[in-house]
């Protein structure tokens, strides 16, 4: 009997440590591939999924080559180009690369597939979940001074989403700001596409804001993508203003938009790969689809009043 009760008092101690053993594990991170190979962690924020490190990629996923360039780039869309903050190669790994906004929204897609440069709603919604502008700031930059030149007390990264100073490029003050602040684009455009500028977000080392603010875009700034999800956050009263006709389609769709511009439209399949990508520039716009293949895509429609989102079936 005592020799039954040693054995069992010993089971049970075995399973108390395994199930420490279990509690302090670490889980397995989340990771991400783009097209060259490098590897992001990522991290879950809310409903929101995002890579937990800047950018680095020097392709599209089509495989076409994103240059760098010199002073002076021009406003326009042929202007595809990255660098490296002081064009450093050394500086990419920790801090990621510096892309113009035609490059972020160009429809080859620089994020990894299934991913996407979020939108300036998209971004609103980080800032929200973690409280708002005024104070996301502390939750979303990484602590201390190992990167940051400054720092405040109240700075904890508690979303783990581990934001660094890369710095910006400007034209023409060329590159200015590492250390001091993180800059980051959203696929949201702003303004006349003759001159074209977007919403971009600004973290800086002396408060703790997730500033909202705007950039012009042959400006190089920090990426960070956002995972493609059919739940994403939408606007309903947007939703209301826009019709897509016909659904079922099979060669063309018409986007029909109360008021256009600021808008885009992108098309993903349910692997989440981006198939469209283009701004919509009047009341009634038509995309053709006739080379897509038969099934079911998403389509994300970006404005400064809202995001929304809904399927298509193409027959």
């Amino acid at each position: 009997m005592r020799k039954l009760q040693i054995l069992i008092m010993l089971k049970n101690i075995f399973i108390l440590f395994a199930g420490l053993f279990l509690f302090i594990l670490p889980g397995k991170s989340q990771t991400v591939t783009d097209i060259d190979g490098n590897i992001y962690n990522t991290i879950t924020i809310g409903a929101q999924i995002w890579m937990k490190e800047n950018l680095k990629a020097t392709h599209f996923n089509n495989g076409d080559f994103i240059p760098t360039t010199t002073l002076p780039v021009g406003v326009d869309s042929a202007s595809l180009f990255q660098w490296p903050y002081n064009d450093d190669g050394n500086n990419v790994n920790i801090y990621g690369r510096l892309y113009t906004w035609y490059t972020v929204v160009n429809s080859n897609n620089v994020c990894p597939a299934g991913w996407h440069v979020p939108s300036d709603s998209e971004w609103l919604a980080l800032g929200n979940f973690l409280g708002g502008d005024t104070v996301a700031g502390d939750k979303l930059k990484e602590a201390g001074t190992i990167h940051w030149l400054a720092t405040e007390s109240t700075v904890d990264n508690s979303s783990s989403f581990t934001a660094l100073p890369g710095g910006f490029r400007g034209n023409p003050t060329n590159f200015i700001n590492m250390g001091l602040q993180g800059v980051f684009w959203s696929a949201t455009p702003w303004g006349s596409s003759a001159f074209q500028r977007a919403y971009c977000f600004i973290l800086k080392a002396e408060n703790s804001s997730l500033s909202e603010s705007v950039g012009v875009a042959n400006c190089g700034m920090s990426v960070r993508c956002l995972k493609n999800s059919p739940s994403a956050i939408e606007d309903i009263h947007l939703k209301n203003e826009i019709e897509i006709s016909p659904n079922p389609a099979t060669t063309t769709i018409t986007v029909s938009v109360d008021q256009p511009g600021n808008r885009t439209i992108s098309m993903y399949n349910l692997l989440g790969t981006l198939i469209i990508h283009k701004n919509l520039t009047s009341k009634s716009n038509v995309i053709d689809i006739a080379a897509l293949a038969n099934g079911i895509y998403i389509i994300r429609i970006i404005g400064t009043d809202g995001i929304t989102e809904q399927k298509l079936i193409k027959e």
